[in-house]
């Protein structure tokens, strides 16, 4: 009986290092500079708990005030900041339909997009600078010649084109 309570207490010992030298590795794995984490989202949240910023593949549709705006227009992945209620301030992503990067800044309700980027590989690249009561300029080469478009608060657009004459 002492020869087979002996060879168990080695056997369970054995063990007992083996796993412990096991979680050690991985430990020092999980805390090691070359770690990758893999995620398909993230969000960080302020001391209140409110969440201000979202990584995510793809991320959330657009909240303004704590209502959904609707779906984005197409799926988008990126990093998205939020103001202190929650609304969508602006982000940066690339969208799963039409290849596009876009670079946004929202008015402080998140409904207004005051300020616009939008790149794509295959059509060029737009600048839209917006006030909140629709006015605003675009600068952009999406047709592939430079034009730039002022936009009034009453609808109106001025164009300028190369080979055109001036907006008045």
């Amino acid at each position: 009986m002492s020869r087979a309570l002996t060879l168990t207490t080695l056997v369970v010992s054995s063990l007992a290092l083996i796993v412990s030298g096991w979680t050690a590795i991985k430990l020092h794995q999980s805390q090691s500079d070359q770690r990758v984490i893999t995620a398909r989202g993230l969000v960080i949240q302020d001391a209140n708990g409110q969440a201000r910023v979202i990584l995510g593949a793809p991320v959330p549709d657009p909240v303004s005030q704590g209502v959904t705006q609707g779906p984005r227009a197409s799926p988008l992945s990126g990093l998205i900041l939020l103001g202190a209620d929650g609304s969508e301030r602006g982000g940066y992503g690339t969208a799963d339909v039409g290849d596009e990067a876009v670079l946004t800044l929202d008015d402080a309700r998140g409904t207004t997009e005051v300020f616009k980027v939008t790149a794509n590989p295959d059509r060029g690249a737009t600048l839209v600078v917006k006030h909140q009561n629709n006015t605003g300029a675009m600068l952009s080469s999406w047709q592939g010649k430079p034009e730039l478009i002022f936009l009034s608060d009453n609808g109106q657009s001025h164009y300028v084109r190369p080979g055109s004459q001036a907006a008045p």
